[in-house]
């Protein structure tokens, strides 16, 4: 099976029914780990130029590296450095992050440098997505910490761009970026924050990926932020 083949139930996040004794969405991973087996390793290593070896293939993520072992479909996330690196086992966001863009996109997909809203996305209908209110909880953080945001994007290879009062475009793959626009609060408005994607987005990607996708990216952001912040709040 290719890798540009489009398998629109095995990697979309729908959630599965749990065993009693299983976290739901451990268990949905566990499900979708066999599908990932189901593709063309070698058409991913070409296409996305992936490091990898015989046991596994590598793919930064979010400002990390993780790895999927070629043999089960597990991906596992690498921190530490030289002697001291250290593996952990990926989360559901990060698993399915990772399998989507593997195996879902397209073989034909570029990116257009275009910018849109996830659900003024070409294809997308008025659904409840990524939109203002559902970043306000980052936006006041970010609002009180504005120095600690721009090193944290910086951290994870962003570049500041234009948009907004700070702006940054951050790749999230090594070949696929997002943008964060950000407003700082005034006599009248809150703090917000948007995210903005590329247009062709849903050749990359299905759109509930992009859920998975922000809130990897926000985890990390906010990670780094508090190592630079003395009192976390």
């Amino acid at each position: 099976m290719k890798t540009e083949q489009k398998n629109t139930g095995s990697f979309s996040g729908s959630r599965a029914a749990r065993p009693e004794t299983w976290d739901n969405y451990e268990y949905t991973k566990e499900k979708i780990r066999p599908e990932f087996l189901k593709y063309d390793q070698e058409t991913m290593i070409r296409r996305f130029r992936l490091k990898h070896d015989g046991d596994y293939l590598y793919l930064p993520f979010v400002g990390s590296e993780y790895r999927i072992r070629r043999q089960t479909g597990e991906v596992e996330k690498l921190t530490g450095q030289g002697d001291s690196v250290r593996t952990e086992p990926a989360d559901y966001s990060e698993a399915l992050s990772i399998y989507d863009i593997l195996c879902y996109s397209r073989s034909d997909a570029t990116l257009s440098g275009r910018w849109s809203l996830v659900n003024s996305l070409p294809g997308v209908g008025q659904n409840s997505g990524l939109g203002d209110n559902s970043l306000n909880h980052h936006a006041q953080y970010v609002d009180q910490h504005p120095d600690a945001y721009k090193a944290a994007c910086e951290a994870i290879g962003g570049k500041e761009v234009p948009c907004g009062d700070i702006g940054y475009e951050i790749p999230v793959y090594p070949f696929y970026p997002i943008r964060l626009r950000f407003y700082h609060s005034d006599e009248e408005f809150p703090a917000q924050m948007s995210v903005l994607f590329d247009e062709n987005t849903l050749n990359y990607m299905h759109y509930e990926t992009t859920f998975y996708v922000v809130g990897c990216l926000m985890r990390a952001i906010r990670s780094r932020m508090q190592e630079r912040i003395p009192h976390k709040l």
